[in-house]
Formats: C-alpha cells, structure tokens, sequence
C-alpha cells in the first residue's frame, strides 16, 4: 500500500508526507476521525516509509521490512488493539520498555494505539511518561473515533490530525471501478457506511445485504411486531440490527420530507419505501428515531435485550 492509495484524505496526507520529508514525523500523533475510514492504514503506511528499505520511492512495498510491516510482522511495529475493551496499564508497560531499546532491525520503532480512548486512567497516566520525552528513533499513533474520551495531558502531548469519510457518492464510484461491485450493492454500503471505504470494505462480504431486507420484510413491511430471531441475537447482533432498524426509518424520513430517492441508504428498495411514506407521522418517526437511538444506548450499559426489544417492538407498532 501507498499513500496514494488513501483516497480522500488529501489534508491529511499532506501534513503527514510534509513531516515526513522533512524528517519530523517523530514523537507523537493522534490520528482523529470515524470508524473504518483508514487510519490505522495510513498509520501502518507511515511505518512502511519510515523503515523501508527499498532503493525505489518510499515505501516501495516490496523490501522485506514493507512487507512485514504490511502483515504486522515486523519487530520494531508495535500494535496494540482490543476492540473497545479497556487498554489497561500492562499494555503501556510494554511500550515503555521496548521504547527504551533501539530499533531491531528498522530505523524507526513504530507504536500504534487503536481505540486510544479506550485507554483507563492509569494507562493513560503511565503513556505519559513516554510522549513527555519520546525518544528520536521512535513515533506513537493514537488512533481514535471519540477523542473527548482521551485524557487532556494525553492529548496536549500528542499532535492532532484528523481524517474525515468520503463524499458518499464517491465511495459508490470508488467501490464499482475499484472493486467490481454492482451499482446497487456500492450505492448501499457507501450510504450505510456513510462514506467510509474501510468499513464498506469490511461489510461487502458479509450477509447484511440479506439480512438488512430480512429486517425490512419481516418488520417493517408487514408491520409485524420483532420476532424471536431478534431475540437470540447475541449483543453484536443485536447492534447491528438496531442499525439497520435506524437507516430504514432514517429512508422513511428523508423521503418523506421530500428528499431525492438518491439520498435513500436502501435505494434497491425505493418503491417499498414510497409506500410506508402515509403511514409514518413526522412526529412517530421522531419518537421511533429517539427509541432506536436509547435502545443503542441500553445495550451499551447491558441492560436485557429482551426488555429493550419489548419496549423498541412497541413503540414501532404504534403508528
């Protein structure tokens, strides 16, 4: 991968390679922006081009060090990851003390952080010690979609960039020259990832498209309450399907209000769509919108999916 692979992020990119030719992409960074849009490959990029070995331009991509790094191989890339699950301070205790060695066989010791909100407070106090004064050979990417959670000593030590989503209608263009897609399946995924291309490429092979017009059908059109495969979806299912549930509605509105049937997330389903239209007030899509929003909320604090569908189901077969 290059940085020309990146598409979208022309700011960005400009501030990194600026720094980077001049030898001053040292220290630490926090890579700012939404889910799936390519930070963490931008920051795994960078890493390319700092240890890259290759005689040809940087990073070349094809020397050993390009590649390991390309797999998350190579000794002196360092990542730490856990989903949204708590970085604790055993983590950050292992930064400190591979960032007191010299680099092994690249130039540069590249650490990346992702979910760095994810960081408890004592992770976060002991991170400090080292982006106080971080060693020249070594660079630290924090990498974060919700940077209010970050402590401010944190993020006061740490130089900020921020990454915004493609324009949707790009994102489709791009996923049917790039990646063969129909213009039916890009149109959707650009739409529900909201223009981010590593989410849209995360989400093309996995049955959503079955089970986002399964949620339609079964739900929606017929106008039936939630049935038991909700149910027994485990905590990620669910999510995923409360998501859904919203973008569905969220078609419903902006049709409503008037909008062009380009702007609807399920485009393939138009017609569908255009029927519900009498059957929704503004003021029950409102109320549906504020329940499926608090449903979310919910599940993130645990509370009984079972409760939370009962009272989602009946707020939906209102209207």
């Amino acid at each position: 991968m290059r940085f020309s692979d990146c598409l979208g992020h022309d700011r960005p990119l400009t501030i990194i390679k600026a720094h980077l030719e001049n030898n001053r992409f040292s220290g630490s960074y926090i890579f700012s922006g939404p889910e799936g849009i390519g930070k963490r490959m931008v920051a795994k990029i960078a890493a390319q081009e700092l240890n890259c070995t290759g005689q040809t331009d940087k990073p070349c991509g094809l020397c050993d060090s390009c590649r390991k790094i390309e797999k998350s191989e190579h000794p002196d890339l360092h990542i730490i990851e856990h989903g949204e699950a708590q970085i604790k301070i055993e983590d950050i205790r292992g930064i400190l003390r591979q960032a007191s060695f010299r680099p092994y066989e690249g130039r540069v010791k590249v650490f990346i952080i992702d979910n760095a909100h994810a960081l408890n407070s004592e992770a976060a106090n002991s991170l400090l010690k080292v982006l106080e004064e971080p060693p020249k050979d070594v660079l630290i990417i924090l990498i974060t979609h919700k940077p209010q959670n970050i402590i401010k000593t944190v993020l006061s030590r740490c130089k900020l960039i921020k990454f915004c989503p493609l324009i949707r209608a790009r994102l489709e263009t791009v996923l049917i020259k790039n990646y063969a897609l129909d213009k039916a399946t890009a149109h959707f995924l650009a739409f529900y990832a909201e223009g981010r291309l590593g989410l849209a490429l995360r989400l093309k092979d996995t049955p959503l498209l079955k089970e986002k017009n399964k949620i339609f059908d079964s739900f929606i059109l017929s106008g039936k309450p939630l049935d038991r495969d909700l149910m027994g979806q485990n905590k990620e299912q669910l999510r995923v399907s409360l998501n859904i549930l919203a973008s569905w509605f969220r078609d419903i509105y902006l049709l409503k209000c008037g909008a062009s049937g380009q702007e609807a997330i399920h485009l393939d389903r138009h017609s569908d769509l255009l029927k519900l239209i009498p059957r929704f007030s503004f003021k029950q899509l409102d109320e549906i919108m504020a329940t499926l929003s608090e449903s979310s909320l919910y599940l993130e604090r645990n509370i009984n999916s079972k409760l939370i569908l009962h009272n989602l189901g009946a707020q939906l077969w209102k209207a």
